[in-house]
């Protein structure tokens, strides 16, 4: 009778590799999604509610549009992510487009033809830059629905927040360009603190401009006689015209997005000799702020004389 064989196991040198699992990286979900899947990934990569996310983009958008814009250049460029298997996201990366770096430059200059326009009222120059840039940006969207993305990382995600920033500011200074544009008051005079004080007739000017911040126009310290006029225009901020008292002011104002104000100072015997048969004709313009008028006492009595 034959004995049965003995048969011997030999472990094979290496075991096959199992299939490693999807790392958890930022990506766009595939299931907890309602737009383009970015608060359903942001919210499977940190492990929280995706309705708490979803809140925070909408309390950013309320900022200014700014939400907004986070939320396109997230879902432009955060890599999408395949069906699950189990409870692992598979993320696909794409060839290397180095077009951010070029962006981010481009970005910058757009910014500055825009603000420079937007100080020197040139919405000629400014609006087709700034419309240019958001078709840009809408290329990038629509490529990005169509190729895989990269993934993200640290350095990639500061400089999509900085071109988000950039987008932003750029709309924001082509919303005040077409404002100002419409409202119709010019930006001219330079800007910041802007101060006239003049003391005689000679020295009251014409024309005052103002384009941001504030301006004061000091007629108090003038002995008027006739009529005289004076324009002045800001274009955002605050004009500010002292008048002195006994002289007949006829305004006409004009303010664009703000109101006018005017004060007068405790009333108080005014010499019918300090501005005889004298009148103030003022046309004062502000595209968005606030005209104030001050009517203004500067006389004070020495030895019963009034100076």
């Amino acid at each position: 009778m034959d004995e049965p064989l003995e048969t011997t196991h030999i472990a094979p040198d290496h075991e096959p590799a199992k299939p490693e699992r999807g790392e958890a990286t930022l990506h766009r979900s595939a299931t907890k999604k309602v737009f383009g899947g970015v608060a359903g990934g942001i919210a499977e990569r940190f492990d929280v509610d995706a309705n708490i996310v979803r809140v925070v983009f909408v309390v950013l958008a309320v900022v200014y549009g700014l939400g907004i814009a986070i939320y396109l250049a997230m879902w432009a460029l955060i890599p999408r992510a395949d069906a699950p298997e189990g409870d692992v996201v598979e993320v696909e990366d794409a060839p290397r487009v180095r077009w951010l770096r070029y962006a981010i430059p481009l970005g910058v200059v757009v910014l500055a033809v825009v603000v420079l326009a937007a100080l020197h009222n040139m919405p000629a120059l400014g609006l087709p830059f700034a419309i240019l840039w958001l078709i840009f940006l809408v290329v990038i969207v629509v490529l990005a629905l169509f190729t895989p993305a990269r993934r993200l990382t640290f350095r990639r995600l500061l400089g999509l927040l900085f071109l988000a920033g950039l987008s932003f500011l750029i709309l924001l200074s082509s919303v005040f360009i077409i404002t100002v544009h419409e409202i119709g008051v010019p930006l001219r005079g330079g800007s910041g603190l802007k101060q006239w004080a003049p003391t005689t007739m000679a020295e009251v000017q014409r024309v005052y401009h103002g384009a941001i911040g504030s301006s004061t126009i000091d007629l108090s310290h003038v002995s008027f006689s006739g009529t005289t006029y004076v324009t002045a225009t800001q274009g955002v901020g605050v004009l500010i015209v002292d008048v002195p008292q006994g002289v007949k002011v006829y305004l006409k104002s004009h303010a664009g997005l703000g109101n006018v104000q005017s004060t007068q100072s405790a009333p108080t015997a005014v010499p019918p000799t300090e501005h005889p048969g004298a009148a103030l004709v003022m046309n004062l313009q502000v595209g968005i702020g606030v005209i104030e008028v001050h009517h203004v006492n500067n006389s004070f009595q020495i030895n019963g004389r009034y100076r």
